[in-house]
């Protein structure tokens, strides 16, 4: 919840590092395989989803940078591969993905700050899947600075296999790259 992220937030920040927001936007973890919409906002329509998204994003954020956490990325959704908030409609799920990036850079802005947009998806030993889901992403004008990825080699292949998606991504839509999660055990 927000006050721990800035209980957390706060004691990073003291020790001199930047934070990563990682908002689910769900009443609980968020993965390929759940992609639930918090309680407060069943019966909502894609729309009204995306703004009370919206509204989230930036009242926690502000929340979050007048405790004095210094925030360096937040990341937009986890693992959104099959969809985001009960959405799953790639129109819906971008027009999330647009309103949390476009709260974001609204309160960067108005506190001056560089703060960069993730977006995390996983699965990458799919490259195909990886490019439909970053060419979604260039295809609706969706603002944001990095291509998340989660790893895990149990079931996500060779660290090669994530170098070449890695590179391809980067060639092919100009976007920086971040291991998001990494896991080398099981």
């Amino acid at each position: 919840d927000v006050a721990t992220a800035i209980e957390l937030g706060k004691r990073a920040t003291q020790y001199g590092m930047k934070v990563n927001i990682d908002f689910h936007y769900s009443d609980f973890w968020a993965d390929p395989k759940r992609q639930h919409a918090p309680k407060a906002w069943e019966g909502m329509s894609a729309d009204e989803k995306a703004d009370a998204l919206y509204d989230f994003t930036k009242e926690s954020l502000t929340q979050i940078l007048d405790a004095g956490v210094d925030v360096g990325m937040v990341q937009v959704g986890n693992e959104i591969n099959n969809g985001m908030s009960g959405e799953t409609d790639v129109p819906a799920v971008m027009g999330l993905l647009s309103a949390g990036s476009r709260a974001v850079r609204e309160i960067a802005d108005s506190y001056g700050k560089d703060i960069r947009i993730v977006l995390h998806y996983t699965n990458i030993e799919d490259n195909e899947e990886v490019d439909t889901m970053a060419a979604n992403l260039k295809e609706y004008g969706v603002d944001y600075d990095i291509f998340g990825l989660s790893y895990y080699p149990f079931w996500h292949g060779t660290l090669d296999m994530l170098t070449d998606n890695m590179n391809d991504i980067a060639e092919r839509y100009g976007k920086d790259l971040v291991i998001a999660e990494v896991s080398m055990g099981y």
